[in-house]
């Protein structure tokens, strides 16, 4: 099975999923049913590359159809109009003359960007829906494949970012060969991936699988992107454990004790003390969330 990322064929497999498994926590969690996004596939294989460590699924097939995204969006915290990785972002946007983001959503930061940095940016998006709201706004979002935009503007601008996207698309080798010949000379590359070493993205394993997940990032993956693309890493950062996710951190940590035959070892009252320090201590940003950010510079 070759590499949708380095394209190397020294890959295996590393196990499967029964698709009624990850349905089944789609509906219990979401109350969405996406069985039909399957088609005729009863299992999904997950392969993971030994040359750039990629794990990734198979069918392509499988991946999320526009229609799983309109339902998602309804969803408030889906396109969050503010993310930490947006913070991290701000801080590398120094001195860029434009830029764009790639799966912008309904376009909430570039419009932050546009307000805070002065200074022209805007947004490419493939769900329909998301981009009328978008533009109902006045965010210049636009309906535009990432390949279209990098044969129609190669070059063009100092910043490309994208939040939470790279781990949907089931050829991530072309989106960031797409993505670095839109940037100019020592123009940023800025990423933000699910951390796949997350206690909390694992418990939430249905999520992180198709059809809305096709591969799984790590830091590992992350660094060595220089060595198929004209970049530089710059820096890597993982989002602290937000305050919001403490319990379901919590509860994480107790999933996994159970999954290993420990069983859950917390006492009710012990369990809530944990919940409470790590809200209000400052112990809790040493604990790794679910992002990792990368910037990089174009060669």
């Amino acid at each position: 099975m070759q590499c949708p990322l380095c394209s190397n064929s020294n890959t295996a497999l590393q196990g499967s999923v029964d698709v009624t498994e990850i349905a089944s926590g789609w509906r219990r969690v979401h109350e969405i049913d996406i069985q039909k996004e399957f088609g005729e596939v009863s299992y999904v294989e997950l392969y993971r590359c030994f040359e750039c460590s990629l794990r990734f699924f198979k069918p392509d097939s499988v991946a999320a159809s526009p229609r799983l995204y309109e339902q998602l969006e309804k969803r408030e915290w889906y396109y969050a109009p503010r993310r930490w990785e947006h913070d991290a972002a701000l801080e590398d946007m120094n001195g860029a003359r434009n830029g764009l983001e790639i799966g912008c959503g309904f376009g909430a930061f570039v419009a932050r960007i546009i307000e805070e940095k002065k200074i022209p940016f805007e947004g490419c998006e493939q769900n329909p829906s998301a981009v009328r709201v978008g533009q109902s706004k006045g965010v210049p979002v636009r309906l535009e494949s990432l390949e279209d935009m990098a044969r129609r503007r190669p070059g063009a601008y100092d910043v490309v970012c994208s939040f939470q996207v790279l781990e949907h698309v089931t050829n991530p080798g072309g989106f960031l060969k797409s993505a670095c010949d839109l940037l100019g000379p020592g123009g940023k590359l800025i990423l933000g991936v699910p951390n796949s070493k997350s206690s909390i993205v694992r418990f939430l394993s249905f999520f992180d699988a198709p059809p809305h997940h096709m591969s799984r990032w790590s830091k590992k993956v992350l660094t060595r992107l220089p060595k198929w693309f004209p970049l530089e890493l710059v820096r890597i950062a993982y989002e602290p454990l937000q305050e919001s996710k403490v319990e379901m951190y919590v509860e994480a940590r107790e999933d996994f004790l159970r999954r290993h035959g420990v069983g859950s070892l917390m006492h009710p009252w012990v369990r809530s003390r944990i919940v409470g320090l790590l809200r209000k201590t400052r112990f809790r940003s040493f604990l790794k969330g679910e992002t990792i950010y990368t910037c990089y510079a174009r060669k």
